[in-house]
């Protein structure tokens, strides 16, 4: 069996945003615990490494939404441009960070 590569783990990436970007009592919280939780395999470091890089995809999504509350791009670029960024997402994780962008944008 090969070494799981967790950076580059399409499996692991989602399964860290979706906790990284939970609604409720796990909101904003480190997701270390809940990651140990599914991928027990995983060192702190990498689930330190792991997290770090899908709160940049969940931030560039976020300014994508922005962009197109500025007029520069619109709401179905987001997707597109999401999807050309991120190949790893899976699309609905795509269609939830940007409507929770879209919500922030217009806050």
């Amino acid at each position: 069996m090969q070494p799981l590569d967790p950076v580059n783990d399409p499996k692991v990436l989602n399964a860290a945003l979706e906790l990284a970007t939970e609604w409720g009592e796990n909101f904003r919280k480190p997701i270390a615990e809940r990651m140990l939780a599914q991928f027990p395999e995983l060192s702190e470091a990498e689930i330190a490494e792991i997290e770090a890089f899908v709160r940049k995809a969940e931030y560039r999504i976020y300014e994508i939404a922005e962009m197109e509350m500025r007029g520069e791009i619109s709401e179905s670029d987001i997707t597109r441009l999401a999807a050309e960024e991120f190949p790893w997402l899976e699309g609905q994780h795509i269609g939830r960070l940007k409507n929770i962008g879209m919500y922030y944008a217009r806050r």
